[in-house]
């Protein structure tokens, strides 16, 4: 009976059976190449390297969840960075992180509106707002940086907990790092457990049947857009605090902050997250990261270059992509 039911449960949660043991045997793999790689500092602090990335993939998460996607969120990321820098100046904290928040909300909202009641496709509505912001950034800043994080975000962003205070000896956990679990297990409640949550997954799941059960549906798609960029927003204040001052990339015409957006929809695949909304989850999408940023640091170790690294990366997505849709028809 035992058996049968751990069986059971394995089979309901393929999809993050899989992707952990993946992740498993990718840590074998790095350990094996490069011994240090098992110490408990160097994967916390991969971990801490790729906070931002984490949060902006819970994003990604729950617009997918919702049946769209948002491209926009490496824009709205990029742009909270800048602005941050411009109006705290090294000083101004909480009118700076005030005012981005409020922006980031602005901007899921006209992004959820335009989805919602307008009825433009998610592809394009995001895909505009990148573009505009990318041309509203290159405008007000003319590629270059400026301003400055206040003194407290960068303290905050860089502060670690539970150091073990000698030489060599353990580092910590960085703050940043345990704020991105924590988000990643509220989201994960509030996405099983709570009616918001049943809602966006029920958009993904079947809109038509959502509709004429008498939800909100537009109402829960412009709520969506406005969470998706309200995370983009402190993960982009996150940054700000580490960089202090800091430079966009515009990645030669391409917009703004697209190249980590591709990587918070990477994650969320590779994580278990269907594309056509209502399955998946925030849990498989952190699994996700730090698969995908273990591989990285892997790839970076045994020093492939940087388009082997794009070939491999997109191999390892079909493999267990693929293993995922294997796993259904079985």
């Amino acid at each position: 009976m035992f058996n049968y039911k751990f069986l059971t449960k394995i089979k309901k949660n393929m999809q993050l059976f899989v992707i952990g043991l993946a992740l498993v045997l990718l840590i074998i793999v790095a350990g094996i190449v490069q011994p240090s790689f098992f110490s408990a500092n160097h994967l916390i602090n991969i971990m801490y390297l790729n906070t931002m990335f984490g949060i902006l993939a819970i994003s990604q998460t729950i617009v997918i969840l919702s049946g769209g996607i948002d491209m926009s969120v490496g824009a709205v990321y990029w742009i909270t960075i800048m602005l941050g820098s411009q109006i705290m100046k090294g000083e101004n904290l909480m009118q700076g992180i005030l005012i981005c928040l409020a922006l980031g909300l602005v901007i899921g909202f006209i992004n959820g509106f335009c989805i919602a009641k307008l009825k433009i496709s998610f592809v394009v509505t995001t895909l505009a707002m990148m573009i505009i912001l990318t041309g509203v950034l290159y405008v007000a800043t003319g590629g270059g940086g400026g301003g400055k994080a206040a003194e407290s975000l960068t303290e905050f962003s860089i502060y670690r907990i539970f150091r073990s205070g000698t030489k060599g000896g353990f580092n910590g956990i960085p703050v940043r790092t345990l704020i991105w679990v924590v988000l990643t297990v509220i989201m994960s409640f509030i996405l099983n457990k709570t009616l918001p949550g049943w809602k966006i997954k029920s958009l993904g799941s079947n809109l038509m049947a959502t509709r004429f059960s008498g939800m909100s549906v537009e109402r829960t798609q412009i709520m969506v857009y406005m969470l998706s960029g309200l995370f983009a927003v402190i993960a982009g204040l996150f940054y700000l605090g580490q960089a202090r001052t800091p430079y966009p990339t515009f990645q030669g015409g391409v917009g703004v902050g697209s190249g980590i957006t591709l990587q918070s929809i990477a994650a969320v695949v590779v994580g278990g997250t269907l594309f056509s909304g209502g399955k998946g989850g925030v849990g498989g999408t952190f699994l996700g990261v730090m698969l995908l940023s273990i591989l990285y640091s892997l790839l970076g170790m045994v020093g492939l270059n940087e388009n082997l690294q794009t070939i491999l990366n997109g191999v390892i997505i079909l493999i267990i992509v693929g293993a995922y849709s294997r796993s259904k028809i079985e």
